[in-house]
């Protein structure tokens, strides 16, 4: 049985506007992860989406004019700031960049790393100027954005992951202060996107609840997410979106605490247990699982996830965007992403 899919009576930025207002929209929100994974269907490799501003660009404006999501984001990921700062990273032409060497073999080098200059440090300037000319392009239908890794998942990047959560035990004064170094490189590139009148919002996979302990989120990863967080808010004028990848469960409280606009969640833990508990703190993003139902699912599969999603968390007092519970995987056809938001236009009409 086809479904009635009814058109958006609103731009993008109309909509999103008016939610912040809490005024009445036509439908839910619908925000999925979208980014390098695209670059592919616009005749773009990965690799060119990582060092080429006018690829960025390309992508970002035809992701738009594709998809409709209600925000675009245009940012150097979890790899562009601990890069600029010394690390290195591999990137293949179609596939993930992934990390390959530590800038920080030995604590007693720290005194060598220094925090970013985001205008002339490793690529960060390419996402600075895509930001600035993507938003000239379509920020008039919609809200353009920058995610970056948080300061605990830089850290991570700069010292070797595994290295890094075992000196939490062994080292953690040193720990501590990788974490101000990384902290300063994080509001560095808050500021650059601010001054570009614009929003960032953070991610923070390396403080999974999959990876660390609550005790040791709440000791090494909130206090400096906090400093930048407050960075945000002093100014844009109000927290954003914090996304933590995995299990999250044990650190809701947390993250809500770190003064954040927006929580948005992996799709391994409830959205609906989340409404229950801050529904009335923070705007709920998410979370339809992006490998198992976008990536493999069918169309049917996606607009049953998407329903799912909006019947728990639809009535949330802070709101709730429909999302992807992480980045759309590379690879997924366009026609699944569209499915996504038309669950959002079949299933999120105002009730």
């Amino acid at each position: 049985m086809s479904q009635i899919i009814k058109p958006d009576q609103m731009t993008p930025r109309e909509r999103m506007e008016a939610f912040s207002a809490g005024k009445q929209i036509d439908r839910i929100p619908c925000g999925p992860f979208l980014g390098e994974a695209c670059a592919p269907l616009f005749g773009h490799t990965i690799k060119e989406h990582n060092f080429s501003t006018e690829v960025i660009i390309d992508v970002a404006v035809k992701s738009f004019e594709t998809f409709r999501p209600d925000s675009i984001g245009v940012g150097p990921g979890l790899q562009g700031i601990p890069e600029a700062m010394g690390s290195e990273f591999k990137f293949p032409e179609n596939g993930t960049p992934y990390f390959s060497k530590p800038i920080l073999r030995d604590y007693k080098d720290i005194g060598k790393l220094s925090p970013i200059d985001p205008y002339k440090d490793g690529r960060i300037s390419y996402f600075l100027e895509a930001l600035k000319v993507a938003n000239s392009k379509i920020g008039h239908e919609v809200f353009v954005g920058s995610s970056m890794g948080g300061p605990f998942t830089t850290a991570a990047f700069l010292r070797g992951t595994e290295d890094f959560l075992k000196d939490i035990t062994r080292n953690p004064e040193m720990v501590h202060k990788l974490l101000e170094i990384s902290t300063q490189s994080v509001i560095n590139y808050i500021d650059a996107v601010c001054d570009l009148g614009l929003s960032p919002s953070i991610a923070e996979p390396v403080a999974s609840g999959t990876m660390i302990s609550a005790k040791t989120f709440r000791e090494f990863a909130k206090p400096y997410l906090k400093k930048c967080m407050d960075r945000i808010i002093e100014r844009r004028g109000s927290g954003t979106t914090l996304h933590i990848c995995g299990t999250t469960k044990k650190i809701w409280a947390d993250m809500v605490d770190v003064g954040i606009g927006n929580l948005s969640l992996d799709n391994i833990d409830d959205i609906g247990e989340l409404k229950e508990q801050f529904g009335d703190k923070v705007c709920l993003i998410g979370n339809v699982a992006p490998v198992e139902t976008i990536l493999r699912g069918t169309i049917e599969e996606i607009h049953n996830a998407g329903k799912l999603c909006i019947s728990k968390a639809y009535d949330s007092p802070k709101g709730f965007v429909l999302s992807s519970g992480c980045d759309i995987p590379i690879g997924t056809h366009p026609d699944k992403i569209i499915a996504l938001m038309d669950s959002a236009r079949i299933y999120g009409q105002k009730r």
